[in-house]
């Protein structure tokens, strides 16, 4: 039986209230966030080896929606963040800020919660407008998770410009580098080194923002070479001993993934393989369905059938590569047999996803 099967046939199992097992994504040493710590809690280690999974008969109904996909997927073996646009309350006020850290406080004790994404491209227009603001919400939400979710680890993605300008090379281009801190400042390289040292930040997912294949072409390069380039200059900063590195690529297209064989393979050999190569300990790969821009985007089409994409995706999986997705129950397929079925194709490709917290 393929392992997509087997997972199908546990999710009808859950479905039918039968016993699970529970397993989880290698993970950090398991820290607490003392209170007010200020970030004291983000000692970084190693990855270590998931315990072997147990049987549980912890049941996955729940009134709420978003509950009840996250341990749905932990039944499953899938790591679980919930993420939430932390920055848009804080910057609203106190109040919703405290009401989206109540929520997350909620949901924390979710069986398998490992943390929440609290900031979508940090400082990149998403209002935050310098690194000291960037750095007062990161201080905000790191007390705040403090409080209502005192094991739970923070987790940010960011987009850093200036990275795929290569300016610190031979071939790449200072111009192309100063106008990027310029316009994005509480998302440049330094901004983002700031918080790292800062202990605010115990994951960070990173997009290095390549430039298009052509304008390298330009500079005697490849988009896979450029990303070679930008992760050996992010391990040269020591990013990796700040925080747990990631990767993240948006890859999802509106009926599925639509490039052929040979684009899955170079986008995933320049947006996963050269990454992890380059350090990144696991990989962010946008979204497993979601609204975009007037459409509905998706890695697989509404049959749920492998294509491209997800066969390259496959063979990174197999070679032991820990994958990420997003998901929310509002965009999943309507009938309780495409649900199940699903689940089980997410669960038979990702380590560990993303599920919307519910706080709009």
């Amino acid at each position: 039986m393929s392992r997509g099967a087997k997972l199908l046939a546990t999710l009808c199992a859950l479905v039918l209230g039968g016993c699970l097992l529970r397993g989880g994504w290698p993970q950090r040493i398991e820290t607490v966030r003392p209170a007010g710590a200020g970030g004291g809690s983000h000692a970084v280690a190693a990855p270590a080896v998931a315990p072997t999974p147990t049987v549980s008969l912890s049941p996955v109904a729940s009134d709420d929606p978003y509950e009840s996909m996250a341990r749905t997927l932990h039944q499953l073996g899938v790591q679980v963040w919930f993420e939430t646009d932390l920055v848009a309350a804080w910057r609203e006020g106190p109040t919703a800020f405290d009401q989206v850290l109540q929520r997350l406080g909620t949901l924390a004790s979710v069986p398998g919660v490992r943390g929440f994404k609290v900031a979508d491209e940090l400082g990149y227009n998403d209002g935050l407008t310098s690194g000291a603001e960037a750095t007062a919400f990161l201080r905000d939400a790191d007390a705040g998770l403090a409080r209502v979710a005192p094991h739970a680890q923070l987790l940010i993605d960011v987009v850093v410009p200036e990275l795929g300008c290569l300016a610190w090379t031979s071939k790449g281009s200072q111009s192309c580098a100063d106008e990027q801190r310029a316009k994005h400042p509480a998302a440049s390289e330094a901004a983002v080194s700031a918080y790292l040292r800062a202990g605010l930040v115990d994951r960070l997912d990173l997009s290095t923002s390549l430039l298009d294949e052509w304008t390298y072409r330009g500079w005697h390069l490849g988009q896979a070479q450029a990303q070679a380039e930008a992760w050996k200059h992010v391990r040269s900063l020591g990013w990796q001993h700040e925080t747990v590195l990631q990767a993240r690529k948006a890859l999802a297209d509106v009926g599925g993934y639509q490039g052929s064989t040979i684009q899955a393979s170079h986008d995933v050999r320049t947006f996963v393989s050269v990454p992890v190569s380059g350090g990144a300990q696991a990989v962010d790969v946008w979204t497993w369905r979601q609204p975009y821009d007037g459409h509905t985007v998706s890695l697989l089409d509404d049959r749920l059938e492998p294509n491209p994409l997800w066969r390259s995706l496959d063979v990174q999986r197999r070679a032991g590569v820990h994958l990420f997705t997003h998901i929310t129950p509002s965009m999943l397929l309507p009938t309780k047999a495409q649900q199940t079925r699903e689940y089980a194709r997410v669960a038979e490709m990702f380590d560990a996803v993303f599920v919307a917290a519910g706080t709009g």
